[in-house]
């Protein structure tokens, strides 16, 4: 299993971060990669490094809106 901002889906060997979110969009439309944050087990990436990220087992992935204030 895999968990995108708290919600698990089945793991596949080979899945890339791109796939789940292509996956977890077609329900509900709302993540990208650009303005957004991404940690995968704790760890941010770039967004290069998370559309190319392939998945493990059990990692937990959050992808969150950046804020602009000022």
């Amino acid at each position: 299993m895999v968990f995108l901002n708290k919600i698990e889906y089945e793991y596949r060997p080979g899945m890339l971060l791109k796939d789940l979110v292509d996956d977890y969009n077609k329900d509900c439309p709302k993540l990208a990669f650009d303005g957004f944050a991404i940690l995968i087990n704790g760890i941010a990436l770039t967004e290069l490094q998370a559309q190319e990220r392939i998945l493990l087992n059990n990692d937990n992935i959050l992808i969150v809106p950046l804020l602009a204030g000022g």
